[in-house]
């Protein structure tokens, strides 16, 4: 998979990436209405599907959450690990994890996904009865015509 060997090459500085200049503060103003539907509360069990560097990893375990990342890229998982997440290696399009999550973040992944409506299911299935699910997926504005963009000169197809 293509987006997975760009992760793969992009990991040892995709949090500096993503953290300065015009991206980082964009993901930052991103990062407070993410959390804020997202509202993580202490002791709740939360899945960050796609959970990367473990940028929002990071940010749910800060407030007493438990929370477990899981993401497609073997580099991705290392550099969450590094940084004391707990992350798993796992194609989100066949997750089975066999447990059961309060709540799930699945931010900027669905775009990078063969068949997003297949990891809706599985992430579903991974849901407790009153849990709920955020997604982060790219707008028909300016800005999601520029990161569509910015994929594609990487190689990356986005849909």
């Amino acid at each position: 998979m293509k987006s997975r060997q760009y992760f793969d090459k992009v990991a040892p500085k995709y949090r500096n990436m993503t953290s300065s200049g015009i991206i980082g503060k964009v993901r930052e103003r991103e990062m407070k209405s993410v959390m804020r539907m997202l509202s993580p509360k202490p002791c709740e069990s939360i899945l960050d599907a796609g959970c990367g560097s473990g940028f929002y990893s990071l940010r749910i375990k800060s407030v007493g959450a438990i929370v477990l990342g899981v993401d497609s890229s073997p580099r991705m998982v290392h550099e969450a690990r590094k940084i004391g997440i707990h992350a798993e290696l796992r194609d989100l399009e066949s997750l089975n994890l066999g447990l059961k999550f309060d709540k799930i973040l699945c931010a900027g992944v669905l775009e990078f996904c063969g068949d997003p409506l297949k990891v809706i299911r599985r992430l579903r299935a991974h849901l407790r009865e009153e849990g709920i699910i955020v997604f982060l997926i790219p707008t028909c504005s300016l800005g999601g015509i520029f990161y569509k963009l910015y994929h594609l000169s990487h190689g990356l197809n986005i849909i």
